[in-house]
């Protein structure tokens, strides 16, 4: 099972993004056992340290490579939950750890569309700075 903790790096073709490891290693695994069948979708593949440097027969270049990030250093406790069913959410709440945040209903953002702006913003700024920059930004 990987470190729910740790961060990757995916670059594919120069672009940078953030994945978990479980992302990760799905696609780095993926790639090793793909590499292997009759039908390939893999050119080559090598892994070094966690590193994987996949490139796909469709001319696609895939970096995953660990980020030697400290979990202590990301704001801890800040989530967002979603409530909804397959037609779409009805609720955006944040948290942090159990304590409710914010809560956000469809209503809000069906009658006043800057309600969407607020609720980016409001993750934004949990998961950059932390639950406590969400509060002192809700109590403005």
């Amino acid at each position: 099972m990987p470190d729910e903790t740790k961060i990757y790096e995916r670059t594919e073709d120069g672009i940078t993004t953030r994945v978990t490891a479980q992302e990760a290693l799905a696609e780095g695994g993926a790639a090793m056992t793909d590499r292997v069948t009759d039908r390939a979708h893999v050119r080559t593949i090598s892994r070094d340290s966690g590193r994987y440097d996949i490139t796909y027969t469709d001319g696609r270049h895939v970096v995953l490579a660990p980020v030697d990030e400290d979990p202590r250093s990301r704001p801890s406790g800040f989530r967002i939950g979603f409530d909804g069913d397959a037609h779409g959410y009805d609720s955006v709440t944040l948290f942090d750890g159990t304590e409710e945040l914010a809560v956000w209903t469809q209503q809000e953002w069906t009658e006043d569309p800057s309600v969407v702006f607020a609720i980016l913003n409001a993750a934004m700024l949990g998961f950059t700075r932390g639950p406590d920059a969400v509060r002192a930004r809700l109590l403005r």
